[in-house]
C-alpha cells in the first residue's frame, strides 16, 4: 500500500521561496520523497549539499518515477518530505495518511538504536522499512534511522538527516557549520567569549551574530553538556572524514543530542503492518530541563538606550544590513555564495512546536547599546540569496538566513497562566519567592498540578436571568460548573493573588481560513489584601459575585478589601512561554515590577 495515495490528496500552500539551479526550470510536478547522503559542494564550498529524491507526479497526481537532485543542506527545512515543487516553487503539499502524532520517547543512551536497510540486509535481518509500505529509491538504502522501541512491541523510526536539520538548533546555520568546518572552527562560529556579569547557577553563553535566539538551548548544551558535545562532534567528524577520503556520499549517524524522557511531534505513516510509525517530518519536540541559560549576543538588542554617536559606523558582525522590503518570492541558490557586504533576508521554515516545559532563558540587558545596526537597504540589485559564507562581490547574491520559528502551543489560559507563573519564578527568583494554588479543601499547595475551585450553582428559588444562570456552567447540558484557579504569589515582600476563570472551548477561522480551536476570553484579576485574615472571606464573596457579572471581573475590583486590578492576557515577541507578559502585567498592576 503506497503511503501517499496515488493520486495524492493535497493542500494548497503559499510559495515563499524559489529554489534556483536544480528546480527553477523543472516543468513537471515533483514531490519530495526521501533524503540521501550529504555531498561536497565544489561550486560553493560553504554550502554542503544533500541528495534529495523526488517522485514525478502526472497531471492527475499519480506517483511516477524517482528523480534525484543535489540541493543545499540548508534548504531541507523548506523541502519537507511530501512538499510538491514545480518551477522551483512549492505551492502545495501532500496530506500524510497519519497527519500528526505526539509521542513520548526516551533519549537515554541504550534506549534507542541506529538502523538502516543496508545494515539489516548485511546482518540477515528484516529491513526496518518494507518496500511495499514505503518504496525507497534503493532497497538496500544506506541512510540511518533512529529506532525507538516501545513496550507494546511497536516502534518509532526517525531518519537521522531529519533530526539533524530540524532538532539541532532552530536555524539551518547550525547544521551548515557542523557539516562544513573542523571542530575548532565550529566553536569559533557559534560562540564569543562571555564578557558580562554571570548570573549564579546559570549556563552563560554569547552567540555569534548569525545564530538565532532559538539556537541557544542546543548551543548551550553543546558548550556545557559533554553528551551534546560528543553528539555534535561525532557528526562533524563523520562528514569531515568522509570529505577528506573523497567519499561521494556521507550517510550520517545522528542521534538525540540530550538524554532523558522527551516528546516529539511528528507526521508520517504506519508501516510494517501497523507496528512501526515512520516519521517523515519532525514538527516539534521537547527541550531538556537543566540550569537556566543566560543568553548574550554579538549583536545584542536588549538595551535600555541606543548607542551614542561616538561609536561611529555600524558594527556587530556581518551582515549588518537587512533588506527593507524583502521580495515576494526569494530566489535561493546553492551554487554561489553571498557577496561581501551584501544585505540579508530572513527565510522562515515551517514552525517548530516546543512541547512541554520550555527551557528558562535569561537575556543579558545593557543600560546602553554597544553597537549600532546597519541601515536597511533596498536590495533591488540582488538577484539571488545564498546561505553560505561571503565570497567575492558583484554577483548580485545576498545572504539568506533560514530558520524555523519556535512556537509554544497554548494549553488553555488557566494552564498557560500557571506554567507562566512557574517559569517567571525560575527565571527571576529574586522577584518571585514562592507560588501556590488554593482550594478550600486542601489549602495552599505548591504541587505542580493545580486544582480549581468549582463555582456553586444558583438555587432554583434564586431570581437569576437565564443567561447568568447558564454562564456558570462549563457545559450547560451536563451542568458542569466552571472552575476558578486561585494562585498566591510572594513577590517583593508582597502577597499577591491571581484569579483566573475556566473558559469554554470555541472554534474560529484563522487568517488562512482554517478552522482552529480556541476558547472564551476573560480578563484575569490580581489583588492584594490589607489584611491576610480577610482572604477566605473575600474569596467566598468573589466566587459568588463573579457568577452575577458573568466573569467580567473588572466590575468587582471596587469591592476588594485592598487593591485589585483586572488585567489583559497580553503577549510579547520575546515571551519564553505563553502568558509570560500577562503574568508580569498582572504583577505590575498591583505594584510589583520586574527588573
Amino acid at each position: 500500500m503506497c503511503p501517499l495515495l496515488s493520486p495524492i490528496t493535497r493542500r494548497a500552500l503559499v510559495s515563499k521561496v524559489r529554489i534556483c539551479n536544480q528546480l527553477k526550470h523543472e516543468k513537471d510536478e515533483l514531490i519530495v520523497w526521501w533524503y540521501g547522503g550529504i555531498v561536497k559542494n565544489y561550486r560553493a564550498e560553504s554550502v554542503p549539499k544533500v541528495v534529495v529524491f523526488f517522485r514525478k507526479l502526472d497531471k492527475n497526481g499519480n506517483l511516477g518515477t524517482f528523480e534525484r537532485r543535489n540541493i543545499a543542506l540548508t534548504f531541507l527545512g523548506l523541502l519537507r518530505i511530501g512538499s510538491i515543487w514545480k518551477d522551483g516553487e512549492c505551492k502545495s503539499e501532500a496530506v500524510m495518511p497519519s497527519e500528526q502524532k505526539q509521542i513520548d520517547v526516551d533519549f537515554t543512551r541504550g534506549a534507542w538504536k541506529l538502523v538502516s536497510p543496508l545494515q539489516a540486509a548485511k546482518s540477515g535481518a528484516e529491513s526496518p522499512i518494507n518496500q511495499d509500505d514505503y518504496p525507497l529509491p534503493f532497497s538496500y538504502d544506506k541512510n540511518w534511522l533512529i529506532d525507538f522501541p516501545f513496550a507494546n512491541g511497536k516502534n518509532l523510526l526517525i531518519p537521522c538527516t531529519e533530526i539533524f536539520v530540524r532538532y539541532y538548533g532552530c536555524s539551518e546555520e547550525v547544521p551548515r557549520v557542523l557539516a562544513t568546518y573542523g571542530w575548532e572552527e565550529v566553536n569559533k562560529r557559534f560562540y564569543m567569549p562571555f564578557d558580562q556579569p554571570v548570573t549564579p547557577n546559570t549556563w552563560s553563553i554569547k552567540l555569534k551574530s548569525r545564530m538565532y535566539n532559538g539556537d541557544v538551548v542546543f548551543l548551550a548544551h553543546m558548550k556545557y553538556d559533554p553528551y551534546t558535545a560528543l553528539a555534535a562532534k561525532s557528526i562533524n567528524a563523520q562528514i569531515e572524514t568522509s570529505f577528506l577520503n573523497k567519499e561521494p556520499y556521507t550517510f550520517i549517524q545522528a542521534g538525540p543530542w540530550f538524554e532523558g524522557k522527551a516528546q516529539v511531534l511528528v507526521s508520517g505513516r504506519l508501516i510494517n503492518k501497523g507496528k512501526t510509525f515512520l516519521a517523515l517530518r519532525i514538527l516539534g519536540g521537547s527541550e531538556p530541563q537543566e540550569a537556566p541559560i543566560q543568553r548574550d549576543r554579538e549583536n545584542p538588542n536588549k538595551n535600555d538606550a541606543p548607542a551614542g554617536a561616538e561609536l561611529g559606523n555600524p558594527t556587530g558582525g556581518w551582515p549588518s544590513r537587512i533588506i527593507k522590503k524583502p521580495p515576494e518570492i526569494v530566489d535561493l541558490t546553492d551554487d554561489q555564495e553571498p557577496d561581501h557586504g551584501a544585505a540579508s533576508v530572513e527565510v522562515e521554515e515551517p514552525d517548530f512546536v516546543v512541547l512541554g516545559e520550555p527551557r528558562v532563558v535569561i537575556d543579558v540587558r545593557r543600560n546602553k547599546a554597544t553597537n549600532r545596526p546597519g541601515k536597511p537597504r533596498d536590495g533591488g540589485d540582488l538577484k539571488e540569496f545564498s546561505s553560505g559564507e561571503p565570497h567575492g562581490g558583484g554577483k548580485g547574491v545576498g545572504f539568506a538566513s533560514i530558520h524555523a520559528p519556535a512556537i509554544m502551543v497554548s494549553e488553555g489560559m488557566l494552564r498557560d497562566m500557571w506554567k507562566a507563573l512557574r517559569y517567571v519564578k525560575q527565571k527571576q527568583p529574586d522577584l518571585i519567592k514562592s507560588i501556590e494554588w488554593f482550594t478550600f479543601e486542601t489549602g495552599f499547595s505548591s504541587s505542580e498540578e493545580p486544582k480549581l475551585i468549582g463555582l456553586q450553582p444558583f438555587n432554583e428559588e434564586e431570581s437569576v436571568e437565564t443567561d447568568v444562570r447558564n454562564w456558570l456552567y462549563l457545559n450547560v447540558t451536563e451542568e458542569t460548573p466552571r472552575g476558578i484557579l486561585i494562585s498566591r504569589i510572594i513577590a517583593a515582600d508582597k502577597t499577591i493573588y491571581i484569579a483566573e476563570i475556566q473558559r469554554r472551548p470555541r472554534t474560529k477561522k484563522d487568517s488562512a481560513g482554517n478552522v482552529v480551536d480556541t476558547e472564551e476570553s476573560f480578563k484575569g484579576l490580581a489583588f492584594v489584601l490589607d489584611e491576610q485574615s480577610q482572604f477566605e472571606l473575600w474569596l467566598g464573596k468573589l466566587l459568588s459575585d463573579v457568577r452575577h457579572v458573568r466573569g467580567i471581573v473588572q466590575k468587582l475590583v471596587a469591592h476588594c478589601p485592598g487593591k485589585a486590578a483586572a488585567f489583559k492576557h497580553s503577549t510579547a515577541k520575546g515571551d519564553g512561554v505563553p502568558c509570560e507578559t500577562a503574568v508580569l502585567n498582572a504583577l505590575k498592576k498591583v505594584g510589583v515590577e520586574a527588573d
